[in-house]
């Protein structure tokens, strides 16, 4: 068996501490990588690289941690501090393949944190040692280029709720129906034909507001977050520099509402779809330029019908119990 070499990683970056602490910390990265191995390694890979045997049946494509982008940070630099990455081992990623693993015990969880992290630490280092080997770089800017793209950055400010009156109301409802309804859909609906591909290609769906199930949690502090920082890596960017922090929890308010009320309240004719479709389509075309490879197909979603080939089959299936049963029965 061929390990990953993030044990090690995560060793040197706790170089800081005591010498006598050596051994606590090698006793927690085998905690770490053994925890992995029993919990994650099945869809992210041994490596951590997102290609494990089951990752192809999870919906949306388990991340590479070896990126070093992870999509929930409550940090100002979007790099995930240990409690946000133990935070997202506990509660999961709703609506993907991602369970929560709030039942494993906290040691192992924080242990688990770390040794997820060292892959990017590792995939990193190794990617700037080759510019260094090859003159592209000196080795004092890669030290500080590595420290730029793993340390995590202050934890960003959430300010109080303000009270929530008529005037906040119409904002964060234009607020919306300007950044958010392109993909969202007006009623916080998403357009189901209008899958948005990731960093690395892998195409994800825009979340349904209306269900209330969201990738960071649901509370008003967690959809501040994702406002305010976006998903590292996905076409759901942040708007901290687009809106005042008012107008962002003018916004956080009308997801609640949506989420209340089930809808906008915004009427979900032919026109508003098409309005909205259209600029979802432009979006994407501006997202698409970012990558160097064309993007694929639009896969269309049906969430209300059901494949012609099950049907057939499901159909073949109840005709031959049907069958089997009358015989069996003529027999007795």
């Amino acid at each position: 068996m061929v390990l990953s070499t993030g044990a090690a990683t995560v060793a040197n970056a706790q170089s800081t501490q005591a010498e006598g602490a050596s051994a606590p910390v090698a006793v927690a990265d085998d905690l770490g990588r053994q925890a992995f191995l029993r919990y994650c390694r099945e869809c992210h890979g041994e490596d951590g690289d997102g290609l494990g045997k089951f990752s192809y049946t999870t919906g949306e494509r388990p991340r590479s941690f070896q990126s070093g982008r992870f999509k929930l940070a409550t940090t100002e630099n979007a790099i995930p501090s240990d409690r946000d990455l133990e935070e997202t081992i506990r509660r999961g990623m709703p609506g993907t393949g991602m369970s929560a693993w709030g039942q494993v015990p906290d040691a192992e969880i924080a242990a688990m944190a770390r040794y997820t992290r060292s892959f990017s630490l590792d995939a990193i280092r190794s990617e700037l040692d080759r510019e260094v080997a090859a003159g592209e770089l000196s080795a004092e800017d890669a030290d500080a280029e590595f420290a730029r793209r793993t340390t995590p950055g202050r934890a960003i400010e959430i300010p109080p709720e303000p009270p929530f009156d008529d005037e906040r109301r119409t904002r964060g409802e234009r607020i919306y129906l300007e950044a958010c309804a392109s993909c969202h859909g007006p009623n916080g609906r998403r357009l189901r034909n209008d899958p948005m591909p990731d960093f690395e290609g892998n195409h994800t769906l825009p979340t349904n507001i209306v269900g209330g199930v969201f990738k960071g949690g649901n509370g008003s502090a967690d959809i501040y977050s994702r406002l305010y920082l976006g998903m590292d890596g996905t076409a759901m960017p942040g708007y901290r520099d687009a809106y005042s922090r008012d107008e962002l929890w003018d916004l956080v308010h009308t997801v609640e509402r949506i989420i209340a009320e089930d809808g906008l309240g915004q009427p979900e004719d032919e026109a508003a779809m098409a309005a909205a479709a259209t600029a979802a389509q432009a979006a994407a075309a501006t997202y698409d330029s970012l990558f160097d490879e064309p993007r694929d197909d639009v896969v269309t979603y049906d969430e209300t019908g059901a494949s012609p080939i099950l049907l057939w089959g499901g159909g073949v299936l109840l005709l031959l119990v049907i069958v089997g049963s009358a015989l069996l029965t003529s027999r007795r």
